[in-house]
């Protein structure tokens, strides 16, 4: 195992994977965190990690590895066409409020032309 200067242990992805399989398949996580020597909020985010963008955005050994970088480049996509969705969800709903106004308005008006008065309500 590598440590960095400052005395922090380093772990390669193959350790990072085979910890999560783990759990995965049913082992608790505090008990596969004390077996590792592992935290078990270090193990949680691991997995929140591989949630979110699959096993590449665990990267390898230490915290900014080019693999690592193209796992934070794809949850950065994910993020995006999440949003793209949303923009076109909140487009829609302006569209049909646009269409609805503009009806309300035209019945205004059709009130206001027949000589009756129009309701401000």
């Amino acid at each position: 195992m590598k440590k960095t200067k400052d005395g922090r242990r380093l772990y390669s992805r193959e350790f990072k994977i085979s910890a999560i399989k783990r759990v995965q398949r049913g082992e608790k996580q505090a008990a596969v965190a004390r077996q590792l020597n592992i935290s078990v909020r270090l193990l949680a985010r691991w997995r929140s990690q591989v949630r979110k963008g699959g096993e590449a955005a665990l990267g390898d050994i230490g915290r900014r590895t080019s693999e690592n970088k193209s796992g934070i480049e794809s949850q950065h996509e994910v993020q995006v066409a999440e949003l793209e969705r949303l923009v076109g969800r909140q487009q829609a709903a302006i569209d049909f409020l646009e269409q609805a106004l503009r009806q309300v308005e035209e019945l205004r008006r059709r009130k206001k032309g027949n000589g009756g008065t129009a309701s401000s309500e």
